[in-house]
């Protein structure tokens, strides 16, 4: 997967996600875009937003197993904000070496905030090994910074006021890193728990 920083304009999105995932026990994906844009199913002003929103919606559904992407509908809260994070984790690769690089990182070793500094060695490093990175500009890597820090606060990854960033360990249903094992997505568990692999 390429590095993109096609999520600076994208939300976290959970109740259309879920709300996406109730819809697909009657119908197709091909079908709940047509609501999205008959119905203004999602409550945008602008269809050509609630199209692109759906689409984003649809290829973060999409990458997960089936298993996972039905849990949204049926775990409890906590656990389906986890889901529709490793959904946005597994479309968009910088997100995903952000929280194995980075937040397994502080996990793992009893760190208490993710601060500034950790986001900007990051995003330092990613320059250094991929000219994609080093071609964003320099506001589209502060706007990544806000919008993936937004996603952690919303997944329950991260606490407290903004600025503090404050790093929460998220408690993994027994049902949810099963599913996560048996489809060989052991990175993304180890991403979200703090193990090592």
């Amino acid at each position: 997967m390429e590095y993109s920083a096609g999520n600076v304009s994208n939300l976290f999105w959970f109740v259309e996600t879920k709300e996406t995932v109730r819809l697909l026990s009657d119908l197709s994906m091909d079908e709940i875009a047509g609501k999205v844009t008959s119905e203004n199913l999602f409550q945008q002003k602008d269809m050509k937003r609630a199209k692109r929103q759906f689409n984003v919606i649809r290829k973060r559904l999409e990458s997960l197993p089936d298993e996972l992407s039905a849990m949204i509908a049926t775990a409890d809260i906590r656990t389906s904000k986890l889901i529709v994070f490793i959904g946005c984790m597994a479309t968009d690769r910088l997100l995903f070496e952000l929280i194995y690089e980075v937040y397994r990182d502080k996990l793992h070793m009893g760190g208490t905030h993710i601060s500034d500094a950790d986001l900007n060695i990051f995003f330092k490093n990613k320059q250094d090994q991929s000219e994609k990175v080093a071609g964003m500009s320099d506001n589209s890597i502060k706007k990544l910074k806000q919008t993936y820090c937004k996603y952690m606060f919303e997944a329950g990854l991260l606490a407290g006021k903004i600025a503090e960033k404050n790093v929460v360990r998220p408690y993994i249903e027994p049902e949810l890193k099963d599913a996560l094992k048996k489809n060989a997505m052991d990175k993304y568990l180890a991403a979200l728990s703090g193990l090592l692999m």
